[in-house]
Order: C-alpha cells, then sequence, then structure tokens
C-alpha cells in the first residue's frame, strides 16, 4: 500500500521531544516498508510552534508571519524523525518533487496545517490510505475537550467532515483536521483513518486493515 502519515507534533514533541518514541516510530515504519508498504510521514508542529505563535501575536506579528514560525517548527521536528532513519538531509521545502523523493516532510507554506500537507501528498502520490495520527483516538461529534458528552464516531463522510471542521485557519490551528485538508480529501476522495498516534499498534492496523479504534473518513 501506498500510505501517507501525518504525525502530530503534540505526538512526538509535546512539551519536549519524545526520543523513545520517536525510535520506536522510525522502527515501525521500517518494519512496515520492510513488508512492502511506501510510506511517507508529514510531522506536525505541536506545542513549540504554539508557544513562539503565541509569543509573536504577543509582539505584534501578522497571522503570516506566526504561520510562518510553526513552519520552522514541523521541519524541526521533521529533523527528529529523519535522524531516527539515520538520514541528515534538508527536509524538503515544497512539493515540486517526485513523489519518490518524498519520504519526511513537515510544513510548506502559510494558511494551512500539516494537515493539508500530507493530504496534497496522499492526492499527488495517489496514496491508498492517509492516517492522521494525533493525540485524539478518532473524530467525535464536538470537541471532546470541551464536551465530556461528545461521542467518538467510527466512520464519517467526508463531506460531512467539512461541515464539522473549524473553517477559518490561524496559525497555531489546533483541530482534528484543518479545513483546507478536510476540503482535499473530500475533493480526491482519500480514505482517510484518524487515529490515536500516540499507540503505534493503532497505525499498523490501520494499515494492515485491521480494527485500529479510530475513525474512517470514506
Amino acid at each position: 500500500m501506498k500510505v501517507v502519515i501525518s504525525i502530530g507534533g503534540s505526538v512526538i514533541a509535546s512539551p519536549k521531544p519524545n526520543v523513545n518514541y520517536i525510535k520506536n516510530f522510525s522502527q515501525l515504519i521500517k518494519k512496515l516498508t520492510t513488508e512492502g508498504h511506501d510510506i511517507k510521514v508529514v510531522v506536525g508542529g505541536g506545542a513549540i510552534a504554539r508557544e513562539y505563535i503565541q509569543a509573536l501575536r504577543e509582539l505584534g506579528a501578522s497571522e503570516d508571519y506566526c504561520d510562518k514560525s510553526g513552519i520552522l517548527a514541523t521541519r524541526l521536528n521533521a529533523m527528529l524523525i529523519s535522524a531516527a532513519f539515520g538520514v541528515y538531509k534538508d527536509i524538503p521545502e515544497d512539493l515540486n518533487i517526485k513523489c519518490s523523493d518524498i519520504f519526511i516532510i513537515g510544513g510548506i507554506k502559510p494558511g494551512q496545517t500539516t494537515d493539508a500537507v500530507s493530504a496534497e501528498i496522499a492526492a499527488k502520490c495517489k496514496a491508498d490510505l492517509l492516517i492522521n495520527a494525533t493525540n485524539v483516538d478518532g473524530i467525535y461529534d464536538s470537541d471532546p475537550r470541551k464536551n465530556p458528552s461528545a461521542i467518538k464516531l467510527k466512520e464519517i463522510k467526508s463531506e460531512k467532515l467539512i461541515e464539522l471542521v473549524e473553517q477559518v485557519h490561524k496559525a497555531g490551528l489546533s483541530t482534528i483536521i484543518d479545513p483546507v485538508a478536510a476540503k482535499i480529501i473530500h475533493r480526491n476522495k482519500i480514505r482517510t483513518i484518524v487515529l490515536d498516534g500516540r499507540n503505534l499498534e493503532s497505525i499498523e492496523k490501520a494499515i494492515k486493515g485491521e480494527n485500529h479504534g479510530g475513525t474512517l473518513v470514506s
């Protein structure tokens, strides 16, 4: 399978780099690759991105400038993942490269999160599956951090996902999937699974078509 994994910065580096997790994640990707899967990894910014964005806002920076700092944070986190594979190349800064040259990447441009980058790659490379590995175990009918009665959805249609997510992008946006990504997923009919990335077994099960405990976007 061709798989794009969007791994949240909140999973690998919040509040500081989780070296053990990063090592285990890289081992899983190596294992899946030896089994014949083509894996591409997109890395988010997490806490460090939001901390810099908030500081810049307090200093009067524009949203575009704040977004650029968040993108730098995603690339910093991507360097951690890359190092775990023994790959010390520069992190790509755009998608004007062949699919075969995409392995580990972070943010690209203001106005979207790495969710959108992963969706763009999934569309560009005709991926069989997009996995959004975050710090929430799926998509809920409302924000579970604000509503303890929120219900997790086993499956959701992509058009309903667009209605559910926050529609206005701002730097440091923290949502289950950003609005740009939701529209790309819908437009390109990308099979997507949102799951708890802290559980590496869930990622492996999703790729192997087993019960992953997350939410399928169809």
